[in-house]
């Protein structure tokens, strides 16, 4: 009996210690960039000085780059955005857990009732951009479609600025693409616009993540990206009008001969 109480004792002061490890205002503040319509405080634990410099950098560019090339001018500000940011995967790994069970990746997530961006920055610079670029298209589209929030994530995971803004780079997504291709499993490119967040996040996500960058990095290299972005928004949530905006604009024969002939 002893020994179960003190076991009980210690899960309560490892939850308390977690609770408190989290609160906004107690992880050390990194940073605040406010830009145009968004305010990004970042708070986290990162090893070095110039880790926090590169972090505050990351945060002004995807947020410059995202209101220049996506999201409408607004009248008023949007709320704030809380992005964690962790240089060691095991203490990302403790945060995260005590933000939201189980823990949806060990790269980074976000979780939109919170208004909360967690990324491994350890592991890659790539999980900071992917991450903060939901909040920031979610503000400019709400009620965004779970595979156009994640293909927008997946294209800044993998860019290089530059002084015009990113380019968005072929990248490991690649491979899941033309194994779907090959194996004749990738739907027709309208098809993205009936599939759920269910789907995008289940036994397939791989392929659906993949579909969804690709096709986006299609448009961008025809210089299409931002009017089919802001063709999608104008849809709203209305799955047949976003079908007929992307079998409008990606011819899905041109597309899978672009797709097959790209390397990574």
């Amino acid at each position: 009996m002893l020994g179960a109480m003190r076991r009980m004792v210690l899960v309560l002061a490892l939850v308390l210690v977690s609770q408190v490890a989290v609160a906004d205002d107690e992880l050390p503040l990194i940073a605040t960039v406010s830009l145009g319509r968004s305010k990004v405080v970042i708070r986290g634990e990162l090893a070095t000085k110039a880790q926090r410099a590169q972090a505050k950098q990351l945060v002004e560019q995807v947020v410059r780059d995202v209101q220049r090339r996506f999201a409408r001018a607004a009248d008023t500000p949007d709320p704030d955005i809380t992005l964690l940011v962790f240089s060691s995967a095991a203490r990302y790994r403790e945060v995260a857990g005590s933000l939201t069970r189980p823990i949806p990746s060990d790269w980074g997530f976000y979780l939109p009732a919170k208004r909360i961006a967690i990324a491994n920055f350890g592991q890659s610079i790539g999980n900071l951009r992917h991450e903060l670029a939901h909040p920031l298209i979610e503000d400019d589209y709400p009620g965004i479609p779970a595979w156009l929030n994640e293909g927008v994530g997946a294209l800044y995971g993998t860019a290089a600025w530059s002084k015009s803004g990113f380019k968005f780079l072929v990248n490991y997504r690649l491979r899941d693409l033309q194994q779907a291709l090959a194996a004749g499993e990738l739907p027709p490119v309208g098809a993205l616009a009936e599939v759920g967040e269910p789907d995008v996040h289940g036994a397939k996500a791989g392929m659906w993540y993949a579909y969804a960058r690709y096709v986006l990095l299609y448009l961008d290299a025809k210089g299409t990206l931002a009017d089919v972005y802001g063709e999608l928004r104008a849809a709203g949530a209305d799955a047949r009008k976003q079908r007929a905006v992307l079998e409008r604009h990606v011819d899905d024969t041109a597309f899978r001969a672009w797709a097959k002939r790209l390397r990574y």
